[in-house]
C-alpha cells in the first residue's frame, strides 16, 4: 500500500453505480473535500484608495473530492475597516479532482467607503466571507457562510484620501 495516493483509491470508487456514491458522497461530504482560503504566497488582497478606488483578492480553491466539480456561481464579502465591500463570480469554473485553481475578485470602492477606510486604516481587522454554489454529477452542493479571518490587505494609495495637513490653517497664521 506504500506509495498509493489517495487519487488512487477514490479512482476505485469511480467505478461504483451514482445510486450507491451519492450515499457515501452526500451534499455535506462534497462540500467539506472542497477547501477554500486566499493566494498564500504574494500579495493576496489589495485596497487601492485612489481616485477611483478598488479592491483585489486572490482566491484558490481546492478540489480533493475523488470528482470534477463546477464552481457555479459564488458572492464574496470582504470586511475592512468596518467596510463591507462586495464581489461576485457568475462564470462557471470547472475544477478536476486534486486540482486547485486560483481565482481574482475584485470589486469599486465608493468615495464615502475609501474615506472610511484611509481613516481607519490602522484599527482594521478585515475578514472574508462568502457563498459558493457547485455542480458535480452527484449533486448540486453549497459551500455557504464559510468565514476567513486574518485577512491583511495591502493598502496602496491610502494617503491620497486623507487630509493634507499642509493645506490647514496655523496657529499663527489665524492670529495675524
Amino acid at each position: 500500500m506504500e506509495g498509493l495516493s489517495i487519487s488512487s483509491i477514490w479512482k476505485l470508487l469511480t467505478w461504483l453505480p451514482k445510486f450507491i456514491l451519492r450515499r457515501i458522497f452526500t451534499r455535506e461530504k462534497l462540500r467539506d473535500l472542497i477547501l477554500f482560503d486566499v493566494r498564500p504566497r504574494h500579495e493576496y488582497a489589495t485596497i487601492n484608495l485612489g481616485e477611483v478606488a478598488s479592491f483585489g483578492l486572490w482566491l484558490q480553491i481546492t478540489n480533493i473530492s475523488p470528482f470534477e466539480v463546477e464552481l457555479d456561481r459564488s458572492s464574496y464579502d470582504f470586511q475592512c475597516a468596518g467596510v463591507k465591500l462586495r464581489s461576485s463570480i457568475l462564470e462557471r469554473i470547472s475544477i478536476a479532482s486534486g486540482e486547485t485553481k486560483v481565482l481574482h475578485v475584485e470589486g469599486s470602492i465608493s468615495d464615502g467607503e475609501a474615506n472610511h477606510i484611509a481613516r481607519c486604516i490602522d484599527n482594521h481587522n478585515s475578514s472574508l466571507e462568502g457563498i459558493m454554489e457547485f455542480n458535480c454529477k452527484l449533486h448540486s452542493f453549497s459551500r455557504n457562510n464559510w468565514h476567513l479571518n486574518g485577512v491583511l490587505p495591502r493598502f496602496i494609495n491610502e494617503t491620497y484620501r486623507l487630509p493634507n495637513k499642509s493645506m490647514e490653517p496655523t496657529a499663527n497664521a489665524s492670529a495675524d
